[in-house]
């Protein structure tokens, strides 16, 4: 039964990420390889995106594998979230919503004394989502032209996790990146004679990365027996990689004809580094900071760089008190975890000149719906982009979901 049940919601978290593929989101995501997402889960996203040096075993933390080494029974997490943007370009104003499937995470404690944990699962690593459409007058009629670009790369993820001892453990993952990633061009006139066409372009990308990361609390002593140090200092490191990409470009044009040209080589992703540290104030308070960087200049596609993307760099800091799920008797408020944070990220998008940075603030709650599951809702507000130089400024209301199993297996039967 403890298997179905974890099994049942695999399935359903992967067709519903099947439905709601194709999403779209910020026109920005035009540029690069997409909007880049850093997912760490539902918790990091109240704590203004901090992961990095989060040891509890409450969830799967993708961002660092050696946190794995504290799940102490078989986890299960898969999240989804809402997003609403309101973007102003300085001239016209608009608004969207959208929904998708963010992640899924199964995490496996094969020898919970020694912190050996292997996880599997999926999160996103970037998102094409948007739907351009301009017009202008030209004689005695109109040209329209839309552009629309969907997809995005996905990290398949295997990996383990080894503890040391109580303070220092260490993981590592393999992640395979694949996605296709479509953009239209599409021209029409109102005109008879004008010669209206399309521009197809896909690019089918796949290939491997691999992440390490460590944890080390060690530096102050314990408070209590059995404890970790109060303070915990994390540091990931994601592999550059060489993707392969067939790329596949065709023209339609009114009449019928098209042609159609097919080319294949490879994108140079950088690596990213990123340091966390987090220090628990008492047993159920928590401050953490982390930062990451991504030398986007190594950028290659098709062994060309990329003059509209910058190195990035990304900064978050969040609090948490945490819920006393399993006190007996607890009102609501006590059980419930809340969050707090801000983060700051300063993309890899740099057009026209123009820095493309993010800011938001953040809160999450962490509520436990029975003995064996929590959901986690994390909220962001915040703010990206420009109106300078003709670009565009969106404000972004973000707000996740995720559903924590935690279920205990490899127990053997009691012998009566």
């Amino acid at each position: 039964m403890q298997v179905c049940r974890v099994i049942i919601a695999m399935i359903v978290v992967t067709l519903t990420a099947e439905l709601l593929s194709g999403s779209t989101g910020t026109t920005y995501s035009r540029f690069g390889i997409g909007e880049r997402l850093h997912l760490a889960g539902v918790r990091s996203i109240g704590m203004g995106g901090v992961s990095i040096a989060l040891r509890e075993g409450y969830n799967v933390n993708i961002a660092n594998p050696a946190s794995w080494g504290d799940i102490p029974v078989v986890q299960f997490n898969g999240s989804m979230y809402y997003e609403n943007i309101f973007s102003d370009d300085g001239v016209n104003t608009g608004g969207i919503g959208t929904g998708s499937i963010n992640s899924a995470m199964l995490g496996l404690p094969i020898m919970p004394s020694r912190g050996v944990t292997v996880s599997i699962g999926f999160a996103p690593m970037t998102r094409v989502g948007y739907n351009i459409e301009t017009q202008r007058n030209i004689e005695d009629g109109f040209q329209s032209t839309t552009h629309t670009g969907n997809g995005g790369i996905t990290n398949l993820i295997a990996g383990a996790s080894y503890r040391f001892n109580r303070n220092f453990s260490v993981g590592a993952m393999a992640l395979y990146r694949m996605g296709i990633l479509n953009y239209e061009w599409s021209t029409r006139y109102s005109i008879p004679g004008y010669g209206s066409g399309s521009t197809f372009r896909e690019l089918d990308i796949g290939g491997v990365a691999g992440q390490f990361g460590l944890l080390y609390s060690g530096l102050l002593a314990q408070r209590r027996e059995g404890e970790t140090g109060p303070l915990t200092i994390g540091v990931i490191f994601t592999t550059p990689a060489r993707l392969n990409v067939e790329e596949e470009f065709k023209i339609v044009y009114q009449t019928g004809i098209d042609t159609t040209t097919v080319r294949t080589g490879t994108i140079q992703l950088p690596y990213t580094i990123g340091v966390g540290v987090g220090y628990k104030i008492d047993q159920r308070n928590l401050i953490a900071v982390d930062a990451r960087y991504e030398p986007w200049d190594d950028f290659r596609k098709f062994g060309e760089p990329d003059s509209q993307l910058r190195n990035s760099t990304r900064l978050g800091v969040g609090w948490e008190r945490q819920g006393r799920f399993d006190e007996v008797g607890a009102g609501f408020l006590n059980r419930t975890t809340f969050r707090l944070g801000l983060l700051y990220n300063a993309s890899y998008f740099n057009l026209r000149n123009t820095p493309i940075n993010e800011t938001f603030v953040t809160f999450g709650m962490g509520i436990p719906v029975s003995g064996s599951a929590v959901l986690d809702i994390g909220a962001q507000f915040g703010v990206r982009g420009t109106t300078d130089n003709n670009l565009q400024r969106d404000t972004l209301f973000r707000i996740y979901f995720s559903l924590n199993m935690f279920e205990r297996w490899f127990v053997p039967p009691r012998i009566e």
